[in-house]
């Protein structure tokens, strides 16, 4: 037996084959006990001391020092300061058992006395085990890192921010408290994080994933897997393949990525969005909730997608090649976004048919056989754009029905309706490519804004004080005798071109007309200048049109016409 001392300095102390004893005393030493049943003191100071040979016993002392086993048992004490106990079982093939609360380890048979290492005073475990089934319970650690290998495994963490790692094998592995960092590894996988903000990655196979209480960060990974982020607010990827997403109670979100994935956001402000997929639900649950679900699987949004908004103002975002899937809002005030990137020929979006969202913006990109869209009673934004292929463009059909709408029509001779509220009407849409076609622009009730834009265009702002703009090509502005004598107000032509051959269409006008309107002659003897140009009285001074820009002696018997 050989006995090896050091100095206070940093010694480095090596056993022989015998069974020694090292003393490390003062400095930060390193211990190695060679082979035998060697006892290590590692003395003041932040010491190493390491065995892989015989049932070794190892004394760290004062200092934060570290006892590292190296598949063998034996018995450790940390002493004084923050100890950690490293132990290296990946060469085991048999089940590991840890008991923390205990002190101790057995690996193998029982019955074999170096298939056992006891330890006490310990404050952070680092472990790495092999392939068989392990049980370690590990809760009475300040601090753990754990990479349990292959083999079906059960890991136990305490308060602190711990290291799990589960590799092959279906495993169960629960952080406690602290800010863990957990990955499941390949197999279907069981992750508790426990309280604080965790970061969790399911990795390899249908894993089941639980931040618990705290801000949690959760990856599924490959498979069909199961998140549910808890109190907090959390962070939820789907990653590939079905998933299933459950924010909990905090402001979450949630991302399912590809695949048929469910979104559930519970409690809170939440953010869920999924990139592709047939069978979609997002559930916004309680309070001012975003789903957005950009679905391209076929010609329908996300084959049978279905957004529900549930309590709260909600927005519902949806980009797809067409089609809607389920709109639900839900309770609150809900506003859809939807953008479809083609559609097919006479594609119809209702905005009726959706009763629980009140507001609608829809905007379709390459319609070019023609839509036909319909808002609801909100205030809607309905477009049918054609920017990207030009020369090719489709004749829509959009009714904004209720509420203060903004109507694209986009290239094409379209036809849009405002319906009753105050709507803006532009016939070539904002962002398109100018086109000859030949479009018609009804305000209904309201005070409404019709811009034709491109083409020989025909406006006709209906009840209400409108404005009206044609636009390049010679247009035709209407006004009807019955709406005109209920008109309440003034409309205006802000671009009347009487070289440019636009035109006046008086319609139901005749000598029994209560505005005294009924040819040429009484359209003059009803009109006088203004500063801003003529304007024509329907019966008073709060009713009728005003043409900017002209006088009475620029027009002519050919600028309005009578049917």
């Amino acid at each position: 037996m050989a006995k090896i001392v050091g100095s206070g300095a940093n010694d480095d102390l090596h056993g022989t084959d015998e069974n020694d004893n090292l003393w490390g005393l003062g400095g930060n030493d390193t211990l190695d006990g060679g082979l035998g049943d060697d006892y290590l003191y590692g003395g003041a100071g932040n010491d190493t001391l390491t065995t892989s040979s015989g049932f070794d016993q190892l004394e760290g002392g004062e200092g934060d020092d570290r006892l590292a086993f190296i598949g063998v048992g034996g018995a450790a004490r940390g002493g004084a300061g923050t100890d950690t106990l490293a132990v290296d079982l990946s060469n085991s093939t048999q089940a590991i058992t840890l008991n923390g609360s205990s002190g101790h380890f057995v690996f193998g048979d029982p019955a074999v006395q170096a298939n056992h290492l006891y330890f006490v005073d310990m404050e952070r475990l680092g472990l790495t085990t092999g392939s068989g089934n392990d049980s370690i319970i590990a809760t009475n650690f300040a601090q753990i890192s754990v990479n349990a290998g292959a083999g079906n495994d059960r890991v136990e963490a305490g308060e602190g921010n711990d290291i799990l790692s589960g590799g092959d094998g279906r495993d169960m592995l629960f952080g406690g408290g602290g800010n863990d960092e957990i990955h499941g590894g390949a197999g279907d996988d069981y992750v508790d994080g426990g309280n604080g903000n965790d970061k969790i990655w399911g990795d390899a196979g249908n894993d089941s994933l639980a931040g618990g209480r705290g801000d949690d960060w959760i990856n599924g990974g490959d498979g069909n897997n199961n998140l549910n982020g808890g109190d907090g607010n959390d962070t939820l990827y789907g990653g590939a393949d079905s998933d299933t997403l459950t924010g909990g109670a905090g402001n979450d979100y949630m991302a399912g990525g590809t695949g048929d994935d469910r979104l559930f956001g519970g409690d809170g402000n939440d953010s869920l969005s999924t990139d592709g997929g047939w069978d979609v639900i997002l559930d916004g649950g309680n309070g001012d909730d975003t789903l957005r679900d950009g679905s391209v699987d076929g010609p329908f949004l996300g084959g049978n997608a279905n957004l529900r908004g549930g309590a709260g103002n909600d927005s519902l975002i949806v980009n797809s090649e067409g089609g809607t899937g389920g709109l639900i809002g839900g309770d609150g005030y809900d506003t859809a976004y939807l953008n479809f990137s083609s559609t097919p020929q006479g594609y119809t979006f209702d905005g009726a048919l959706y009763s629980t969202v009140e507001e609608f913006h829809v905007s379709v990109f390459g319609g070019y056989q023609g839509v036909r869209l319909y808002g609801a009673d909100g205030n809607d934004e309905l477009g049918s754009y054609d920017a990207y292929r030009p020369g090719a463009s489709g004749n829509d059909y959009i009714d904004g029905r209720g509420g203060d709408d903004v109507l694209d029509g986009g290239g094409g001779a379209d036809h849009l309706i405002g319906g009753t509220g105050n709507d803006t009407l532009n016939g070539e849409g904002l962002v398109t490519i100018p086109s000859a076609y030949n479009d018609i622009l009804e305000g209904g009730e309201g005070n409404d804004t019709l811009n034709g834009m491109y083409g020989k265009d025909t406006l006709d702002g209906g009840v209400g004080a409108d404005i009206l703009k044609g636009g390049s090509e010679a247009d035709t502005f209407v006004w009807e005798e019955a709406t005109a004598r209920l008109n309440g107000g003034i409309d205006h032509i802000s671009d009347f071109d009487t070289a440019g051959g636009d035109v006046i269409s008086l319609r139901g006008f005749d000598p029994g007309s209560a505005t005294g309107i009924y040819d040429f002659a009484s359209f003059l003897t009803a009109s006088h200048d203004t500063a801003a140009g003529v304007y024509v009285s329907f019966g008073s001074d709060t009713n009728g049109m005003l043409i900017e820009g002209v006088t009475l002696a620029n027009l002519s018997a050919d600028d309005v016409v009578f049917s």
